[in-house]
């Protein structure tokens, strides 16, 4: 029997009475659940305010990097958000799956998401996505 959306967020949540192993096991087990459910949405940085929602976006993304380009192709926008604030759990994660896809096919969010970086004054924002640029193009050019 497959678990709820539910049962795989409380999953993800540490419990101080878990060894490494075993919690790691937990997550697994969610991570693995999740990689089975079609639409991503509900693992992109979700908020429960009475879990404490960062302890579940490493995770989450993880089974958003499992997925593969085409079906992340709408949530890209999303994606880049995640990018505000690489010291967010899950960022990092975040940051080299999008840098795998080809620039060509996210050239228009990350543009999008960058020009809302600037409006916003965000600098944080500005800086992970120039990053981002960087690696991209020196991907792009390795061969």
């Amino acid at each position: 029997m497959s678990m709820t959306l539910d049962e795989i967020y409380e999953s993800f949540i540490w419990d101080k009475s878990y060894t490494d192993e075993e919690y790691e096991a937990r997550i697994t087990v969610g991570i693995n659940e999740g990689k089975k459910y079609k639409y991503i949405y509900p693992f992109i940085q979700p908020i429960i305010p009475e879990i404490g929602s960062g302890s579940l976006w490493e995770p989450c993304a993880r089974i958003v990097a499992a997925k593969t380009n085409e079906e992340l192709k709408p949530y890209l926008p999303l994606l880049f958000e995640w990018l505000q604030d690489l010291n967010w759990p899950g960022a990092y994660l975040i940051f080299n799956r999008l840098s795998e896809i080809p620039f060509f096919m996210l050239e228009e969010d990350y543009k999008f998401c960058r020009n809302r970086a600037e409006k916003e004054h965000n600098t944080l924002w500005l800086m992970a996505l120039d990053d981002f640029k960087k690696q991209a193009s020196q991907s792009f050019f390795t061969f």
